[in-house]
């Protein structure tokens, strides 16, 4: 299956166009993902932070805790999942590691940074590179790591205009299958690809003046090759569930709440009861 999952995600990022890969930060969110008709997935250590840990994405989830949530999230769906591998969690041979783990949990590609250790959201805190040398050392490891030729390797980088084009070329040159940039304006947004060689992954984040008013095909049509939105399911699943826990703790129950939410009926096809069903009628003999 990994094999698969692997030779779909190179699929998708060598062919002509664009594809959308919404965030998940557990097994649930990215059956929700699969179920929606999407063809691959990331991950959000915004979100995987928040749901284990319930902090923002400031680099306490440990590497073994990641490893062993992505493992389920990968078990849970048919799809490739390309997940947030932090900056390897450590240096080149730290990221020998994390290759070997995150290949071993059926994830079908990742993304390293360059930033120092530990990571942490630009959102929080400003970001300081490491070396592109150094950057450049993980990057070679990992290739030489990964066991199957089609597991992908993004580098991104959270450097200046200028600089995140000089590394995100270097990056290419070094071996990295693509790379991912942060703009930090809508003008730099719209100047990237021109000017780095190599498949680009982008993130939308709402409201931020960036990429407010466009849609993933505006992006395509830029030249952007995964286009993911990390920040959208985690957000609408934590407002609908503090609505949820309002509307409880005012009524002392759930009956009559007019948001929407999935009836049991519904949650039971939707998490996949009838294969259970089948399997033990299959299997187990009363």
């Amino acid at each position: 299956m990994l094999n698969k999952k692997c030779q779909k995600l190179r699929e998708i990022i060598t062919r002509p166009g664009f594809s959308i890969a919404p965030c998940a930060y557990d097994a649930l969110s990215v059956k929700a993902i699969e179920l929606a008709g999407f063809e691959v997935a990331g991950t959000t250590g915004y979100g995987m932070h928040g749901a284990m840990l319930g902090t923002p994405d400031n680099g306490l989830l440990a590497f073994n805790e990641m490893v062993n949530a992505l493992g389920k999230m990968a078990d849970a769906v048919s799809i490739p999942i390309m997940a947030d591998a932090e900056g390897g969690y450590g240096n080149a041979i730290n990221t020998i590691r994390t290759i070997h783990e995150f290949e071993k949990a059926g994830i079908a590609g990742l993304f390293i940074e360059d930033q120092k250790i530990p990571t942490n959201c630009p959102f929080i805190k400003k970001p300081e590179s490491i070396s592109i040398d150094e950057m450049i050392g993980k990057i070679k490891a990992a290739v030489d790591t990964r066991q199957d030729k089609d597991f992908i390797i993004v580098a991104r980088t959270d450097a200046p205009f200028e600089e995140a084009i000089e590394r995100s070329n270097a990056y290419l040159a070094a071996g990295a299958d693509m790379v991912k940039i942060i703009p930090k304006s809508r003008k730099e947004l719209e100047a990237y690809p021109a000017k780095i060689n190599g498949p680009i992954h982008l993130g939308f984040i709402a409201n931020k003046g960036i990429n407010d008013g466009m849609t993933a095909a505006d992006a395509g049509k830029l030249g952007y090759k995964i286009i993911t939105f990390p920040m959208a399911g985690l957000f609408a699943s934590t407002a609908a569930l503090i609505n949820m826990m309002q509307y409880i703790k005012e009524h002392g129950t759930d009956e009559g709440y007019d948001k929407q939410a999935l009836k049991f009926d519904e949650y039971m096809k939707f998490i996949g009861i009838d294969n259970y069903k089948s399997q033990s009628a299959k299997y187990i003999k009363d």
